[in-house]
């Protein structure tokens, strides 16, 4: 987790204009530990004589290894007067419009939710810890995770203010 560019010009992707703020929830200890089984993997894998064992086990480390890259480069969110994208490994996974945002609130998370990207229907959260921001929408709920989540608050504060 760290904070960028507060103040820094560029597109966003969601709405041009300049970025307000941008805050990072990295899920580092969870991309080493998902590491850990790539290389055990990794290192039994061209003594199984079974090609078959083999093809499933490296399926598997790659899997193993895109999820260790998306919590090691973590959940961005970028927060412009359009309202709030959330991006990882440079994608773009969700956008959320000032006008579109209900209310906020720092929030807990529990374990039994899971880590990653979560969510059935209308709930979404992007998390790798236990704090963060529930975000009520006009579309539903949305959990972004944060070490930090006041500076999410003041950075949502931030754009609805331009919103009236």
């Amino acid at each position: 987790m760290n904070r960028k560019g507060q103040g820094a010009k560029g597109d966003s992707g969601f709405s041009p204009g300049p970025i307000l703020a941008e805050e990072v929830h990295t899920g580092r200890l969870w991309a080493a530990l998902l590491f850990v089984p790539v290389v055990a993997e990794l290192a039994v894998l061209d003594g199984i004589p079974n090609a078959a064992a083999r093809i499933a086990m490296g399926v598997v480390a790659l899997l193993l290894l895109g999820a260790a890259a998306l919590a090691w480069s973590g959940f961005h969110y970028l927060f412009t007067k359009a309202g709030v994208e959330i991006r990882t490994l440079g994608f773009r996974l969700r956008s959320i419009p000032t006008e579109h945002i209900k209310d906020y609130a720092v929030d807990h998370w529990t374990p039994f939710g899971g880590y990653g990207i979560r969510g059935i229907g209308d709930k979404r959260a992007y998390v790798w810890g236990n704090k963060g921001v529930r975000i009520h929408t006009t579309d539903g709920e949305v959990f972004l995770g944060h070490n930090k989540p006041e500076l999410i608050v003041h950075d949502l504060d931030l754009i609805k203010q331009f919103s009236h």
